[in-house]
């Protein structure tokens, strides 16, 4: 692998990825939400279903509260980053999916890693 290569491609990805991809912005904005980003995504693709509960305790206690994460989970549900659906057998209780607008910007940003 050619790593100066590599490395420019990211450092070029960091400055333009941000605004041509509004989401993808969003999400590498905080280590909390790039966490959260990529449970998220995860188990998308694994076509899981993802609660609440389990995101939070998910993310390192080290690196955020329980209120934090919250705090986080909010701003990407009020961006339309985020989907909240209640758990079909427990109503208190909501699963977490990316949006279409979080997958679509996800899948057309990864394909710019295909070369490597």
């Amino acid at each position: 692998m050619d790593y100066l290569k590599f490395t420019k491609f990211l450092k070029n990805d960091f400055e333009t990825s941000n605004n041509k991809f509004k989401s993808i912005g969003f999400y590498r904005s905080d280590l909390i939400l790039i966490f959260i980003w990529f449970f998220v995504l995860e188990k998308h693709y694994s076509k899981s279903s993802y609660s609440l509960e389990e995101l939070i305790n998910d993310i390192p206690k080290k690196f955020a509260s329980r209120p934090t994460i919250f705090k986080f989970i909010d701003k990407a549900f009020k961006k339309r980053y985020l989907d909240k659906i209640k758990n079909p057998r427990d109503k208190r209780k909501f699963n977490l999916k990316p949006s279409k607008i979080t997958i679509d910007e996800f899948e057309k940003w990864a394909k710019g890693f295909s070369g490597f």
